[in-house]
């Protein structure tokens, strides 16, 4: 076989090499592999696929998504009910008594079944009446409490003196107290009293007042 003689010198160098390589006790010839990592493209969260279904499932490596929890505008409640909310629902009472004077157990409401008039007064509230009407003259109290007539919706009380008596007898969670038309009713929520004849009365209570 004939070499060119442009390709001379280089076959000279590589039988060289392979002579010294050979001189030097090698015996075979290592091959050197290099290999370029490759990079994966970036995943997206809305293109990330779960390995395997279940609730072990892992999901994939990838941009990370945070999702934004929608808040919730706070709920106000107004402490003071206004006069025109209507409760008719018929009182139940797990026992009557007939009691003119009397106090929840607390102490806190006092009432007073008479004259054709319900009325309980209260001594220490979270709540606040409105204006005084022009009608109520300046000399007396006026929202100190709520009161319900032979006929008409409940109303606050405006006058100089206090249904609140601390030696009333006390009326009982559940128990109700029986005058003429009227009924009065003790619970842990608070009392209400009715009007049976038109279904008109008032809830009082620490909290809250509503009048109907």
């Amino acid at each position: 076989m004939r070499i060119p003689a442009t390709l001379l010198p280089v076959t000279l160098a590589v039988l060289t090499l392979t002579f010294m390589l050979t001189a030097c006790g090698s015996s075979a010839t290592k091959t050197v592999v290099v290999t370029e990592p490759t990079i994966a493209p970036a995943q997206s969260s809305t293109n990330a696929t779960k390995q395997g279904g279940g609730a072990g499932a892992k999901t994939t490596s990838g941009t990370r998504t945070t999702r934004a929890t929608p808040t919730t505008a706070a709920t106000t409640t107004e402490t003071t009910p206004t006069s025109g909310a209507t409760t008719t629902t018929a009182l139940s009472p797990t026992s009557t008594v007939h009691l003119t004077n009397f106090r929840s157990p607390t102490g806190n409401i006092g009432c007073v079944i008479l004259d054709g008039t319900a009325r309980c007064d209260i001594a220490k509230r979270l709540w606040k009446p409105p204006t005084r009407p022009a009608a109520c003259p300046r000399e007396v109290d006026f929202g100190q409490g709520v009161e319900v007539d032979s006929s008409g919706e409940g109303h606050l009380v405006c006058a100089g003196d206090t249904a609140l008596d601390p030696t009333a007898t006390p009326l009982a969670y559940g128990d109700g107290s029986v005058e003429g038309s009227f009924t009065c009713v003790s619970a842990i929520t608070g009392m209400t009293c009715i009007n049976r004849a038109d279904r008109h009365g008032f809830f009082i209570s620490r909290e809250s007042y509503r009048i109907f």
